[in-house]
């Protein structure tokens, strides 16, 4: 009798043994899915902000250009250069 219990008690260590390790194994594989997904929108931003900042070096290259200079006071300013006449649409 003795070698029967052994062996149940065997049985049911190692069906405890499996069901933890595939439980584990499952929350690693789900986590490892939300990591990549996450690594794809993490790559995503950070291309973003690679382009806007060529953008911005490109601008600073650019600072002393006098037709950027002129460029911008245009349209943020609204400056115009001496003897233009501006029309402005009322009627929106």
């Amino acid at each position: 009798m003795r070698m029967k219990r052994a062996g149940m008690l065997t049985k049911l260590l190692i069906l405890i043994l499996l069901v933890a390790t595939l439980t584990t194994y499952l929350n690693l594989r789900s986590e490892l899915r939300a990591l990549a997904a996450q690594k794809t929108v993490q790559e995503r931003q950070n291309e973003r902000v690679r382009q806007e900042n060529e953008a911005l070096s490109a601008a600073i290259a650019q600072k002393d250009d006098p037709e950027r200079i002129a460029a911008v006071a245009r349209e943020r300013l609204g400056y115009v250069a001496p003897g233009e006449i501006v029309f402005y649409d009322s009627g929106n």
